[in-house]
């Protein structure tokens, strides 16, 4: 069976470990802390009739964790960056994130996650400031989840590895 590596990339706090945690065992956590360091998340899926392993790794998205990205993002086949669609800030610190990556990875595919989507009241990045950021700096596409509802999570995650499978 093949082994695919996704590395999920944002700031503290935008919920790439309940994401993960939501695709990999379809719960949601309610006793989540920030990550510390690294953390890894395993399923099957089958795409394009292949069974594939997927291994999420999940780094911290605190700054004092960036001295991990080399090893974090080595081997990577694909890249989730995650912000969260009530703090604007997230958005943009993405570009650092996207950097990174495209250093130590290389032009493969990503895709660009808004998460959080059931705090309407809060919610301060809109649809389509997402979709043209996420043109800006080519992503495959933008996806919008919420992983406390289950809304949306599965999508960015099938897209990404449908393009892995096509492109290697």
């Amino acid at each position: 069976m093949r082994v695919v590596k996704i590395v999920l990339c944002g700031e503290g706090g935008v919920g790439k470990t309940s994401l993960a945690h939501r695709f990999t065992k379809g719960v949601f956590p309610r006793d989540i802390r920030l990550t510390v360091g690294i953390e890894h998340f395993t399923k099957v899926v089958k795409i394009a009739g292949e069974n594939l392993k997927v291994v999420l790794w999940d780094l911290g998205g605190e700054y004092r964790f960036r001295f991990l990205a080399p090893v974090f993002l080595r081997g990577a086949c694909g890249g989730v960056f995650v912000f969260d669609v009530t703090r604007v800030s997230t958005l943009y610190k993405l570009n650092e994130w996207l950097d990174i990556f495209r250093q130590y990875v290389g032009e493969v595919p990503s895709v660009l996650v808004g998460n959080k989507i059931d705090l309407k009241n809060l919610r301060n990045v809109d649809r389509e400031r997402a979709e043209k950021y996420a043109v800006s700096r080519g992503f495959l596409g933008y996806y919008e989840t919420s992983a406390k509802n289950n809304e949306g999570v599965d999508e960015p995650f099938i897209a990404l590895l449908e393009a892995i499978v096509r492109y290697t």
